[in-house]
């Protein structure tokens, strides 16, 4: 490193600088509007339905309020009644109605507000560096591959996951006061990362890491230093616990306190994706769809093995390298609990970047801590500038990327709710949705987009399927159709949201509901339903059914086929496929 970006990098302004850079590299984000769930934020923040103060209280596990829910066509008829999905985020739930006082109707006002929390982010992570790495050209170093990171692109863009900023840029503040020793502070910020999000948990993983790694004296006196941290982290518990909130009856978001059997079933894949997504060009939100298991864990012992070989004698030489490691496998485990992505990463990141940047400073300068036989040492740098690569040109590109995916899914989105019918008529029918590709942004978002667009409602909505997939349509008489599905009705981990994979239907099951009954018929080998009898209380052929399928991005209408017949549709692509 030349004696210029020595000198740069080790300047008091240079986590100012990384903050505009992190920003600019995602400035197209302020013009990004509503995002998929931003669209059900809005809907609350602007008076409807559910108060504003629960905007990230989903479904609060009361089996009354849900089958209400289910009636209405909110959630799915295969949703379990004890379905509970509730969010522990005042402090970022205050950041947005804020937003809806000073600026309700600009979202490029509300973007620019999370933009803002991303260059506090880099400026808290940055110093965080500066207090525990030296030379501070290596922290700058740190720093840099902190601020270019992919995994802050869908928070920044994302109104709804502007919480994850929020409580990483807080927790940040814990560790850096932590290591000031200045333990009453870092209590106060510890308090305010958990009350943004759950994933401020990740603070934890760094301060036990620190007392383990870094701190000094007996293990009992380091354990003793962090009695503030503890008093918080009991206090938000018991908040947490008592107030109800956590994730109960989904197959997506598994709380390991209420899932534990579902939660270590999925862990080792979770952490695998996400391990690939922080060290690989991979991301894992492709990860975590991609087909050939076997070869997929293959991949990831691959790359967990050079980890091991070439960065592990670090990690067991050095207790910094410690430090960061141990943080950031730790750090991972709070975001197992839901589906994996690169935006889920802010905190592991943290120790990610740390190491990496400590093992390239002991590469190139010889340290001791590494191994010195060339066999050992040239593939060593080739796995250097493989991650250089990654994460200062790669990581920039796939967050420019995210930034567009996330934009057209939205896109995809409004196209298809705005292809719902705008006559008069519909306020007066139920809404039968045969074979819409998944369930949270295709129906139950229909509502709120149509409130705020002003649009009329349906009186209920049925949709018949989870996911999507081909599938046939039988009648069987004037009030009953049968579907059979190719893949069983539950064909993704997402279309698991609403009901858990330990609540399985039963060959004969029926539910009932006002108009409206579904039976299951047969079952494959994981339990999940593929054939499904629905009858009506009416003909199908009712003027107060409206039968509309999903085709091309678009809901059309629809007739079911004539008594007898069958007709067949083939799978669709849905709005994060386009």
């Amino acid at each position: 490193m030349t004696s210029f970006m020595r000198q740069l990098f080790s300047h008091t302004w240079f986590p100012f600088l990384l903050a505009a850079l992190s920003c600019l590299l995602l400035w197209p984000a302020i013009g990004a509007g509503f995002q998929l769930d931003d669209w059900f934020q809005h809907h609350r923040l602007l008076g409807h339905g559910e108060p504003a103060i629960n905007l990230f209280v989903f479904y609060d596990g009361e089996a009354e309020t849900n089958r209400a829910r289910i009636e209405d066509g909110s959630l799915a008829w295969w949703a379990s009644e004890n379905l509970r999905h509730a969010n522990f985020r005042y402090l970022s739930t205050l950041t947005m109605q804020l937003d809806h006082l000073l600026w309700p109707d600009s979202a490029t006002m509300m973007h620019l507000h999370s933009l803002v929390w991303l260059a506090a982010l880099v400026i808290a992570v940055a110093k965080l560096f500066r207090a525990t790495m030296m030379p501070l050209w290596l922290a700058g170093l740190a720093a840099l591959l902190y601020a270019v990171d992919d995994a802050h692109a869908l928070p920044a863009v994302y109104l709804a996951n502007r919480s994850a900023l929020i409580a990483t840029f807080f927790g940040a503040l814990s560790l850096l006061y932590q290591v000031k020793r200045r333990p009453g502070k870092s209590a106060l910020f510890l308090a305010l990362s958990l009350s943004a999000a759950e994933i401020g948990l990740g603070t934890l993983a760094y301060l036990g890491a620190y007392a383990l790694c870094l701190d000094k004296g007996s293990m009992w006196q380091r354990c003793w230093r962090m009695w503030p941290q503890s008093l918080v982290f009991l206090a938000w518990a018991t908040a947490y616990t008592v107030g109800g909130f956590g994730s109960t009856g989904s197959g997506f978001y598994l709380d390991p306190l209420h899932s534990p059997v579902e939660f270590l079933a999925m862990m080792g894949q979770r952490f695998s994706v996400l391990l690939m997504g922080q060290w690989t060009p991979i991301p894992a939100d492709i990860a975590v769809n991609a087909s050939g298991q076997n070869a997929w864990m293959m991949l990831t012992l691959t790359v967990v093995c050079m980890l091991l070989i070439f960065i592990g004698p670090l990690i067991w030489n050095d207790r910094h390298a410690r430090y960061w490691a141990f943080g950031s496998i730790i750090a991972m485990v709070p975001v197992l609990a839901v589906g994996p992505q690169n935006r889920l990463l802010l905190f592991v990141g943290i120790g990610a970047m740390g190491l990496l940047a400590q093992w390239l400073h002991a590469l190139f300068a010889r340290s001791q801590c590494l191994p010195s036989k060339v066999l050992w040492r040239y593939p060593a740098y080739l796995m250097a500038l493989c991650l250089l690569v990654t994460h200062l040109l790669l990581a920039p590109l796939t967050g420019f990327l995210f930034l567009q995916f996330q934009d057209r899914s939205s896109q995809n989105m409004v196209s298809a709710l705005g292809s719902i019918p705008n006559d008069s008529f519909i306020s007066e029918q139920d809404l039968i949705l045969v074979n819409p590709p998944e369930y949270t942004y295709l129906v139950s978002a229909i509502e709120p987009f149509l409130v705020l667009q002003g649009r009329p409602r349906p009186n209920r909505i049925r949709a018949l399927v989870a996911g999507s997939q081909a599938m046939t349509v039988y009648r069987l008489d004037e009030n009953t159709l049968e579907l059979s599905l190719s893949q069983g009705l539950f064909p993704t981990q997402f279309s698991r949201y609403q009901r858990s994979s330990l609540e399985n239907f039963i060959v004969g099951q029926r539910v009932e509901l006002d108009g409206f009954s579904v039976e299951i018929m047969a079952l494959n080998e994981t339990g999940d339903p593929t054939v499904i009898r629905y009858q009506f209380e009416h003909s199908v052929q009712n003027r107060r059914l409206r039968w509309l399928r999903y085709h091309e991005g678009q809901y059309i209408g629809w007739q079911p086929p004539a008594i007898g017949e069958i007709e067949s549709l083939k799978a669709e692509a849905g709005i994060f496929e386009n």
